[in-house]
């Protein structure tokens, strides 16, 4: 709608210079002879500007009615005023007009004045579009990071929630495009692109995977190398010619396109389309603010997953050095996937399961320090020997050291043969002072020591192994109590038993293939 020009005046003459110059900037106008016909105009809608002969100012009087009317105190208005209007009386108007024009009032004065406030309004909505985009920008960002995860960063699921966040701002319609597009080159000369679009208050990718070739426009926006808005009428183009410039399959997805903002980033296009006004500068901005982040942490997840990789692999070898067991790392290997099953079962989160489970394969690195005849000895420990083996938590919280990448696996080597009533060791720990990491691995190691053989001990089956740990047992060097273990762990033990013996049994390179629920 165009913007209203509101005239409180009974000078004919002045009322037509207005409205003609109104009309000339392109907004409607409407006048009044009264106070009282202006506040029942004003209730329903508020002018751009007010036009307000002096003269039925009634000394502000008026101004502050039709601002009460409005409902904004701050209503911009122009007093009208005679050449020879007395000091005091211009004086006491002053705290209500933001600009003066004599009477008679030229068409031309009247013009440059709804100029500079229609100009003045622009501004002030720019800024409101520029603060609410950025507002919206660092939603989405805080969004990105709240989640970011390096080792499951879901470059495809940042990718939806950014589109929705750009196609449901809360900027008003015509400042929202109603398509956007992600288009990547598929190795010969097309694109594969995702369609996104706002459909009854929701956003849908209606166009998933969907070839295209890479059409003129698109060449267009490669080569502008940065920033692009486009609007059909640009350079005088017309709606239909304008819609040759894309390829069919994409005019079938989308219909007409009026418009388009976008730029390409490492080779992909991020493209915004049909906004419902003409697309500016300012929208391409916008565009990249939402998207390029994304795919900046898109890269640094990659990166970094790499290094990670390199990480685990180094930890894994570490973990077979120190082994005590003998069975070519199969203990290491099944510790891991304990871990991650009574993670899992007591719902901690997704990257917790993932850190535990590279990580408990370092419980028992500290036995590096300890000489492998007494970790070999084919009898029973005396107490003196055992004393010296309870020392390895504490040798291989130092072998791991501060690094926030072990972190994890630092607490598991130094808590796991802590227990619950405090009857552990090295310190004693019990309780909720003892890492949840810790406790987990307790069970674990304690399942996989009663199933495996030792020179000193035969081996106990898995229901054998069951018994114990949920009801007790053992000798007094190596008695087994519930009261050992974390309530929490014990019951998600009791759950997922099934799995400790299915991961038991996929032991070498079988457990590489075997896949525990």
């Amino acid at each position: 709608m165009k913007p209203l020009i509101y005239i409180l005046s009974g000078n004919e003459a002045d009322c037509c210079a207005i409205s003609d110059a109104a009309l000339t900037n392109g907004c409607r106008a409407a006048k009044a002879g009264s106070l009282a016909e202006a506040s029942t105009v004003l209730e329903k809608e508020e002018p751009s500007l007010i036009f307000c002969d002096a003269a039925l100012a009634n000394g502000g009087g008026v101004l502050r009615s039709l601002a009460g009317a409005s409902g904004n105190s701050d209503l911009c208005a122009v007093l009208i005023i005679r050449p020879d209007i007395k000091p005091g009386h211009l004086k006491a108007l002053k705290p209500w007009a933001h600009d003066y024009i004599t009477t008679p009032v030229l068409r031309e004065a009247a013009a440059a004045r709804i100029r500079n406030v229609l100009r003045v309004k622009e501004s002030e909505l720019t800024a409101q579009r520029a603060m609410s985009s950025l507002e919206g920008w660092l939603s989405g960002m805080e969004s990105v990071l709240r989640c970011f995860e390096p080792l499951s960063f879901d470059g495809g699921k940042v990718q939806d929630n950014l589109a929705r966040r750009l196609l449901r701002r809360s900027t008003g319609e015509r400042d929202r495009p109603s398509y956007l597009m992600i288009a990547a080159p598929d190795g010969t000369t097309g694109l594969n692109c995702d369609i996104y679009a706002a459909v009854n208050g929701d956003v849908r990718k209606i166009g998933a995977g969907t070839r295209i070739p890479e059409s003129s426009v698109f060449l267009r926006i490669k080569a502008e190398n940065g920033l692009s808005h486009i609007n059909y009428f640009d350079r005088g183009c017309r709606l239909d010619d304008f819609q040759s410039f894309f390829p069919p399959q994409f005019l079938q997805v989308t219909g007409t396109i009026y418009n388009l903002t976008g730029f390409v980033h490492a080779g992909v296009y991020v493209t915004a389309f049909n906004y419902g006004r003409p697309a500016t500068a300012q929208d391409a901005l916008i565009l990249k603010g939402f998207f390029l982040p994304g795919r900046v942490l898109g890269a640094v997840a990659n990166d970094m997953l790499t290094v990670t990789e390199s990480f685990l692999v180094t930890a894994k070898a570490l973990a077979l050095a120190t082994d005590s067991q003998g069975d070519n790392g199969a203990h290491v290997f099944r510790m891991n996937e304990y871990a991650r099953a009574l993670a899992e079962q007591m719902a901690l989160p997704s990257h917790f399961v993932r850190e535990i489970s590279y990580s408990a394969q370092l419980h028992d690195v500290g036995k590096i320090c300890i000489h492998p005849d007494l970790l070999r000895k084919p009898i029973r420990l005396t107490n003196h020997e055992f004393e010296l083996i309870k020392k390895h938590p504490l040798f291989g919280a130092q072998i791991l050291g501060d690094s926030p990448l072990l972190r994890v696996a630092r607490n598991i080597a130094l808590t796991h043969h802590e227990c619950w009533d405090g009857s552990g060791y090295p310190a004693g720990l019990a309780r909720e002072s003892i890492p949840v990491e810790g406790t987990i691995v307790k069970i674990a190691d304690v399942y996989d020591a009663l199933r495996t053989m030792h020179t000193y001990k035969s081996s106990c089956t898995h229901e054998d192994a069951c018994t114990v740990i949920l009801g007790g047992g053992g000798d007094k060097l190596h008695e087994v109590r519930p009261s050992h273990f974390h309530p929490d762990a014990l019951r998600a033990f009791d759950k997922v038993s099934a799995a400790f013996e299915e991961i038991y049994e996929c032991t070498g390179d079988k457990l590489r293939t075997c896949r525990t629920p």
